[in-house]
């Protein structure tokens, strides 16, 4: 299970102390300005905020110390509460110098900076629902541009108010007093939501119970809550309900994530512990063998994954080596790919000398297409390299193409033409190809977790990316080699969740003699 790193532990603590150095500030504000020299209804506003601010205070903490919530949700949960406290905050300010003449700008950027915190919340909130969907039409992408350029909108309207008062203006007399337009900018909150409602509805499948239950929460109440404060002014309780809205999301996800889920997150805890000890990762692999080097790495999109990588001597002068991927997520998957690898492994360990890649995936077919009910399929690709002569034969079953740096050359794809995934249907031919190594070269064979990272914009790593960052190392160790490309992804995607299983593999060739390249 993903923990909370140092940096959102220590970016949470800071939150905190300032959370509640405001909320003091707000008391003490309130006890200057006297109670009973102020309406009562500005104190019953003051005081909901303030006990609104405690909830966010208290709730921020919470989602800071559960590590179910860590990574990208918890950012976009955060940011909800960040954004709702600054709203509560600026809404009780607001009242507390309302008709104080002196203070009016103070009133005017409390006002304005409260009117814009309704559309950024939404717009979080939608980052939030759209971070665990992946959107399944062209549709869905058109609004998703338009929440996230339409957000200028009202923001632009919010600054323009300040010179027409088309929402809210604020007298010489210090006093707040709504524009007959005042309605209009509830307009982006509302659509946004709206689009929400919309995707969470029409994609409900991806999402599990408890996310629809918070959708619905986060859709209704503030929404009902913006409409009664359209008609009934003098109560703004907009901000103060969305944190309490927060609360019981959050509330909703743990409720949902009791006792079965720990003992399921137990479970995977084991399958995973019992996946990272089958895959080999002692490096170097035959350290007395110097005709070689080898380094590889699966990080799995959830506890378990579907990759796998396996090298092994099929005899003492020829080195196996192949990287595959199951078709779906989780354990199903992780389950799928632990019988092809034994089959792919025994397959070609038994296999006669003159037995080529593409035989070996041949036999490996039928064996899973055998009684697969479940439909699940594999691509891989299986390499065998003869180490006396630097001779590589390999197969590939609907794989990515391999990269490779021959003689001291940039990384390049090499393309043959490819065979679809083993266990889709009886009897394939398996296509391949043959390269032959020099002391020095380099070949690299990923799955589409690498090429298929996708940051917040839904843009993909893709192919140029990949290959800069190897041309960029390609003197380096294999180790560093497979960090650099770890690091890339990790730039470029940022804070968006990993949807697919990043594994890699590089093996560099160093000659029948053993003479290894000079590494930088």
């Amino acid at each position: 299970m993903e923990q909370i790193g140092n940096r959102e532990k220590w970016t949470g603590i800071i939150s905190s102390i300032i959370y509640a150095a405001l909320i003091v500030m707000t008391g003490f504000l309130l006890w200057r300005r006297g109670i009973e020299s102020i309406p009562a209804m500005y104190v019953i506003n003051v005081s909901i905020d303030v006990f609104a601010m405690l909830t966010g205070f208290v709730l921020s903490i919470c989602c800071l110390i559960d590590v179910q919530k860590s990574g990208t949700n918890l950012k976009y949960i955060m940011h909800l509460i960040n954004i709702t406290f600054l709203g509560i905050l600026t809404d009780a300010g607001a009242w507390l110098v309302d008709g104080i003449a002196d203070l009016r700008w103070l009133n005017i950027l409390d006002n304005t900076l409260y009117y814009i915190y309704a559309p950024i919340s939404a717009r979080f909130f939608w980052m939030y629902v759209t971070s665990i969907i992946r959107f399944s039409t062209p549709l869905e992408r058109k609004i998703d541009k338009l929440i996230q350029y339409g957000l200028t909108v009202p923001v632009a309207l919010r600054i323009i108010n300040l010179f027409t008062g088309i929402y809210f203006t604020v007298g010489s007399d210090g006093v707040y007093n709504r524009a007959p337009l005042y309605p209009l900018s509830k307009l982006y909150y509302a659509l946004v939501l709206t689009a929400i409602a919309f995707v969470v509805i029409k994609e409900r499948k991806q999402l599990a119970a408890y996310q629809i239950v918070a959708a619905i929460l986060y859709i209704l109440a503030p929404l009902a809550v913006a409409i009664f404060t359209v008609f009934v002014y003098g109560l703004s309780i907009s901000a103060a309900a969305t944190m309490l809205v927060l609360l019981l999301m959050y509330c909703v996800h743990n409720v949902s994530q009791g006792r079965e889920k720990a003992a399921a997150d137990r479970d995977l805890m084991v399958a995973a512990a019992i996946q990272e000890n089958i895959l080999p990762r002692t490096f170097p692999y035959l350290p007395e063998r110097r005709e070689f080097d080898i380094y590889a790495t699966m990080t799995p999109a959830k506890e378990v994954g579907g990759d796998f990588y396996d090298f092994f001597m099929t005899d003492s002068d020829h080195l196996a080596f192949l990287i595959a991927d199951v078709s779906g997520k989780g354990m199903p998957a992780a389950l799928f790919m632990m019988v092809a690898r034994t089959l792919i492994k025994n397959q070609a360990l038994s296999a006669s000398v003159t037995s080529t890649p593409c035989d070996i995936l041949y036999a490996v077919n039928n064996q899973l297409c055998e009684g697969n009910s479940m439909e699940y399929f594999v691509t891989a690709w299986l390499g065998i390299l003869e180490l006396s002569s630097g001779k590589l034969v390999y197969a590939s079953a609907g794989h990515e193409y391999p990269a490779a740096s021959l003689n001291d050359g940039d990384f390049v794809i090499y393309k043959k033409k490819n065979a679809p995934p083993l266990g889709t249907m009886e009897n394939l031919k398996f296509r391949g190809g043959e390269i032959t190594l020099s002391a020095g070269d380099t070949v690299y064979i990923y799955t589409d977790g690498v090429t298929d990272a996708m940051n917040a914009d839904k843009e993909l790593f893709g192919l140029d990316r990949m290959l800069d960052t190897l041309n960029a190392n390609v003197n380096a160790d294999l180790k560093t080699i497979d960090d650099s490309i770890r690091e890339s992804i990790k730039d470029f995607v940022k804070d968006a969740p990993q949807f697919d299983d990043i594994t890699m593999l590089s093996i560099r060739y160093n000659g029948n003699n053993g003479a290894k390249k000079n590494q930088i």
